[in-house]
């Protein structure tokens, strides 16, 4: 009996610690797959001389190199909040840089052994922040950075209302623990801190190489999924009414499988299905995954005449998905030509959305990639309106689907110093 217990003992254990294993594997797989890397070891795509003239940087054995020093270079995409993950060789009495959003720099420096622990050397904020310790390798070693960068808040007039903070850990070791950066740091390419910018690497001074570049979106200042109203129930259009517009009587929309489908119900009949409530400042969440070849759209503060703030979901070519378009209010755009980066092409993908304020103050993120950061300056519709979800009219879609699942909305109170 007591063989048998232990037995069924050591066996629960087992279970419970392979359980836990593949739990742990699997938060691991999901913290792997935020990470996106910036440098694909074979080409310079994806990077930019932040200049446009021509420049010595190559790609030399896996190894973005700048063999012929005089020019930076830039992401094609743009950083908000994030951690950065980076490695770096330097040569003897080398200097270079990696600036967060093209206007703060972390220092690259060949200063090991400096004893002098200033705002110049390898580990530095340069011109702000000396880091803690030398934690610097020797000339010629692959040395690593491991950053978190929290971007400057700014108001609707650009002022900076919470300064960037930056956490570096220099081959391992903390040098600087969130240290708060009051400016651009020198040698910027502009001074626009209310925008979001690139990754630059400063290739001006001297030979530098660099490899392992990845970074992964922050949710910071993200309230709680909990605070969240659901707005789609998973097996029903309950709180929802098809609209007529000028695209259609409403298009045809139906539950399938927890997923709220729409589409055409004949050759270029669309429309909107609009919530039954009305909402003014509030954010909202929604996981999407449309046919390729289709145009639709989240639409914020939506009149029934179907006029509204609309982040687009027109994926087709020519299309992007994420930026904002003036739907029946001026059919203005909003774009961004590097969405693509950041979107998962068959997979499901988070659109997050918050307008506040009239004019209102609009951002849009995909996948915790901020993709639009727009304030207007006109008041164009009320300062409350539906949520609708479109099918564009016209064309034929031959049965091709926009799709959307968990959609949730929290309302915000939104004060002088923004939503809260």
């Amino acid at each position: 009996m007591r063989d048998t217990a232990r037995f069924v003992g050591l066996t629960v254990l087992a279970c419970a610690l392979a359980l836990g294993g593949l739990i742990n594997a699997v938060g691991a797989q999901q913290e792997d797959k935020e990470w996106v890397s910036l440098f694909d070891g074979k080409t310079l795509d994806g990077w930019l001389p932040v200049t446009g003239q021509e420049h010595g940087w190559k790609v030399v054995d896996g190894i973005l190199t700048n063999a012929q020093p005089g020019v930076d270079l830039i992401t094609d995409r743009t950083l908000t909040d994030c951690e950065l993950h980076i490695e770096f060789r330097v040569p003897q009495g080398g200097n270079s840089g990696v600036y967060l959003q093209g206007r703060y720099e972390v220092q690259v420096a060949d200063t090991a052994g400096a004893q002098d622990l200033n705002t110049g050397m390898g580990g530095a904020v340069y011109s702000q922040i000396a880091p803690t310790t030398n934690a610097a390798k020797p000339a010629g070693e692959w040395q690593t950075y491991d950053l978190t960068f929290i971007a400057p808040r700014c108001d609707r007039d650009g002022k900076v209302t919470e300064n960037a903070r930056i956490t570096v850990v220099y081959n391992g070791e903390k040098v600087v623990d969130n240290g708060e950066i009051t400016g651009p740091t020198g040698g910027e390419m502009d001074d626009n801190v209310s925008k979001p910018g690139p990754l630059l690497l400063q290739g001006n001074h001297t030979f530098i190489e660099y490899r392992n570049i990845r970074y992964r979106p922050l949710r910071v200042d993200w309230p709680d999924e909990a605070l969240f109203t659901p707005l789609f129930d998973g097996k029903t259009t309950a709180g929802w009414h098809t609209q007529q517009t000028g695209h259609g009587t409403g298009g045809l929309w139906k539950v399938v499988d927890g997923v709220l489908c729409g589409t055409q119900d004949k050759p270029a009949n669309g429309g909107l299905l609009m919530s039954d409530g009305l909402y003014g400042d509030f954010e909202i969440r929604a996981d999407i995954n449309p046919d390729w070849d289709i145009d639709s759209g989240l639409f914020l503060r939506t009149a029934d005449s179907g006029a509204a703030y609309q982040v687009r979901i027109d994926y087709r070519p020519t299309g992007q998905v994420g930026p904002l378009y003036g739907e029946g209010i001026g059919g203005w755009s909003e774009d961004n030509a590097v969405w693509e980066k950041f979107y998962r092409r068959g997979e499901w993908n988070e659109i997050r959305a918050i307008i506040t304020g009239q004019p209102p103050h609009i951002q849009v993120w995909i996948n915790a990639n901020l993709v639009n950061d727009y304030w207007d300056t006109e008041q164009r519709l009320p300062a409350e309106g539906r949520i609708a979800l479109q099918v564009h009219g016209g064309g034929d879609w031959q049965g091709r689907m926009t799709r959307f699942r968990s959609i949730r909305i929290l309302p915000l109170i939104t004060g002088p110093q923004g939503p809260q």
